[in-house]
């Protein structure tokens, strides 16, 4: 009879990934990122999570570790690149760690081919889930990174306003990086720059002298599909309560179905707790230091909801 974590290695054959991302720096993604991938890795599932914050790393400081290999690693590597080799192990079972890199300039831009390449082996890694913690901003390397998965990105916000409207930014510039991707047409990259939303983008195509109107209208149903596809996932974090992370869950979803055609769904909230600024300077997730505040189960209740029981 096989063990519990037996069992889950062989029920999720490829690693899935994660990716933690948000517009605004200072609301909560790292410590996100770190306490769901000890809950998760807790319970049984091989977790590996990835510092690509590429200019200002802070992973190790929120785990409370150190270790003596970094991601600029991997992009010095000459000739085959490998992860494997740069993966630190932690002192919590099943969680391992890539480190973030030192963010000297020649690892903070990384060059396209080797972005590539760092995509390419996360994908290979041994491993039953991988959680992606992105830098602020929205930048290329940061879409791109963002843009890994479909399905599992994940947004966090705060219920301020600014940080609403940032994630509704980040998110458009996701889009369209993503539609400038699957085209790489100089007629839609040049649409691109001048629309602010999808459905003005869309009457740009529709309007357009240099596109017949079947191409047109061929393009258009493609845009569509292509937001349609998009799913994200929204995270409020530093709620006061779960009426008012409701309400900016729902904000941001309603900007960005009637503006960008994307239905996000909404994973969960955590609460405001002062304890968490402890955590981070006592190097100690909160889901293991103080295991039974209300937002350590925020944390449990979430990753019940992405399946990882």
């Amino acid at each position: 009879m096989l063990h519990l974590s037996e069992q889950k290695h062989l029920s999720r054959p490829n690693a899935e990934i994660l990716v933690v991302g948000g517009g605004k720096g200072g609301v909560g993604k790292t410590c996100f990122s770190v306490n769901m991938a000890v809950e998760i890795a807790r319970r049984g599932w091989r977790v590996i999570l990835l510092d690509a914050d590429l200019s200002c790393s802070n992973i190790e400081t929120v785990l409370g570790v150190k270790s003596n290999t970094r991601l600029d690693d991997f992009f010095h590597q000459r000739g085959t690149k490998t992860l494997e080799s740069i993966v630190s192990d932690t002192p919590y079972e099943n969680l391992r760690l890539i480190p973030g890199t030192t963010g000297l300039l020649d690892v903070a831009n990384p060059r396209y081919q080797q972005k590539v390449a760092l995509i390419r082996e996360l994908r290979n890694l041994d491993a039953d889930l991988i959680i992606v913690d992105l830098d602020a901003g929205a930048h290329l390397n940061t879409l791109d990174f963002f843009l890994m998965t479909e399905t599992n990105g994940v947004l966090v916000i705060t219920p301020e306003r600014t940080s609403i409207d940032n994630a509704f930014k980040f998110l458009r510039a996701a889009l369209f990086r993503r539609i400038e991707r699957f085209y790489q047409s100089p007629e839609v990259g040049y649409l691109l720059k001048r629309n602010e939303t999808l459905h003005d983008f869309i009457e740009s195509i529709q309007k357009a002298d240099c596109f017949e109107k079947e191409t047109g209208d061929q393009v258009c149903q493609e845009l569509r599909a292509l937001a349609r596809s998009f799913r994200p996932r929204i995270v409020v974090s530093k709620a006061n309560n779960a009426y008012e992370a409701k309400i900016a869950a729902n904000i941001l979803a309603k900007y960005a179905r009637q503006l960008l055609h994307i239905e996000p769904d909404s994973l969960g909230y955590v609460y405001f707790d002062k304890y968490v600024s402890d955590a981070v300077n006592a190097g100690v997730p909160f889901v293991v230091g103080r295991p039974h505040l209300t937002i350590s189960h925020c944390i449990k209740d979430m990753a019940n909801r992405l399946g990882y029981f």
